[in-house]
């Protein structure tokens, strides 16, 4: 019998590798399923994050060990990445029990020959184990991204960003605007004595959680009481400013977790219209805003492409959120699979995307409106660097000025930057770049760009 943990994870490696889904999800679905033990879903996602992070590393070790590159499918290399993880960086698996539930997951999938290849290699690896195996302390990433890291954010910078901790990753909660947070943890905590719990610095709404288990089966959850957002997605939400009454566009909406933050801002007076280029990702909000106890008459949806027009999208808006489609690389360190895909053009390349979006959404801005830009990306081809070049006349840059938030504030050059080197930030946060405009006067070319 194969362990549970070690079967789990292949899975999940094999699916982010040959499907392109997303770790979280893909893991999440994999636990359910199999309704394992706490300590088998530990082990399990040890194995996928670590092994997702540490992937360059593992191949060069097993190549190494087979005198060569390692050329094998999908399967058979996501079990052996699981396995070379947990051989050099997990101290207390045995290493026979790793090889050989490795060996027979190859086995079972793809025949004695190429299980009889894994063998040999495992064997080699587990042969130079350190004697205490340690979890990696950083996110091992390609040299162009490391050099594009540091001459973007800096050498310190790039090392808080790609730094890992012992400790899994917290989950951050957006508390509902109309419920003391303090509450919703005090709740948590009576459920969860074990688990560690904080009331996050820079966002006045959120909750910072370890070892609570799945965030679905806490208390509030099902009655809407907060949402699962990270800290700095809620700063996002939360720079726009959105006021009773007003009329807000978020304009690359996703599955709608601004939109729900943006819906409680605006109250029953104001309306929110909601967009994204994919209508399946629309067609998510409504579920979430019911569970949000969000009135949904107050949202519009529509698909657009911003990049080549603003759709069916008319009126003006007292605000305008585009939190641009990009790398994602902000992100890295939570969902490391991005690495896997990321080539060192993405970043140019949707630089030019995120232009051709915000000259159209600010065509819609009214005068005296804001317009939001953020990226989940610290690179310079994506944020700054559109920045620079995007073309917005009668808009304003809100250059060198305070927000409203603890200690944040907007650079000299137009951007507020959030990352874990911002002090009151998690050590587990994520890096965004947010620039914030204001229509001063109509603007000369009301004709959206066209691509």
């Amino acid at each position: 019998m194969v362990a549970p943990a070690r079967h789990i994870a292949t899975r999940v490696l094999h699916r982010v590798a040959r499907d392109d889904a997303w770790a979280t999800p893909t893991l999440d679905a994999e636990l359910r399923r199999g309704s394992v033990s706490r300590v088998d879903a530990a082990l399990a996602t040890q194995i996928v994050y670590g092994a997702l992070r540490a992937a360059p590393d593992l191949d060069a070790l097993l190549s190494r060990h087979a005198r060569r590159p390692v050329k094998v499918d999908d399967w058979t290399h996501a079990a052996l990445l699981g396995a070379a993880y947990q051989l050099f960086h997990l101290e207390r698996v045995p290493s026979h029990a790793v090889v050989n539930d490795t060996v027979e997951l190859v086995r079972m999938k793809r025949g004695k020959r190429v299980a009889g290849f894994a063998n040999a290699i495992l064997r080699k690896v587990a042969s130079d184990r350190p004697a205490v195996p340690q979890p990696p302390s950083s996110v091992s990433v390609p040299p162009w991204l490391l050099d594009a890291l540091r001459s973007s954010i800096g050498v310190e910078h790039t090392e808080d960003l790609l730094r890992v901790g012992l400790e899994p990753p917290s989950i951050d909660l957006r508390v509902r605007a109309d419920i003391e947070r303090d509450a919703v943890a005090e709740a948590i905590a009576a459920a969860n004595p074990e688990a560690v719990i904080s009331s996050t610095e820079l966002s006045p709404q959120g909750l910072r959680i370890r070892g609570a288990g799945d965030p679905r089966e806490l208390p509030g959850y099902a009655e809407g009481a907060f949402a699962v957002q990270e800290e700095g997605a809620q700063l996002i939400g939360l720079l726009l400013q959105a006021q009773p009454g007003e009329r807000v566009l978020d304009a690359c909406a996703g599955r709608g977790g601004k939109t729900a933050q943006l819906l409680e801002a605006v109250g029953a007076s104001g309306t929110v219209v909601a967009t994204d280029l994919h209508e399946h990702r629309l067609e998510q909000i409504a579920a979430e805003l019911a569970r949000l106890r969000l009135g949904a008459a107050r949202l519009e949806t529509d698909c657009v492409d911003w990049t080549v027009g603003r759709g069916t999208v008319a009126g003006e808006f007292d605000r305008v959120l585009v939190d641009a489609p990009c790398t994602g690389l902000g992100t890295l360190r939570r969902r490391p699979e991005i690495l896997l895909r990321a080539h060192h053009e993405d970043a140019a390349r949707m630089g030019e995307t995120q232009t051709l979006i915000l000259e159209n959404a600010a065509s819609l801005v009214r005068p005296g409106g804001t317009l939001l830009y953020a990226v989940c990306s610290p690179l310079h081809d994506e944020g700054l660097g559109v920045v620079r070049k995007v073309a917005l006349p009668g808009f304003d840059l809100q250059a060198g000025r305070a927000s409203h938030l603890k200690s944040l504030c907007f650079g000299s050059d137009g951007g507020l930057d959030v990352g874990p080197w911002v002090e009151g930030a998690g050590p587990w946060a994520d890096a965004y770049q947010v620039y914030v405009w204001v229509n001063v006067g109509q603007l000369v070319d009301t004709c959206p760009r066209q691509r």
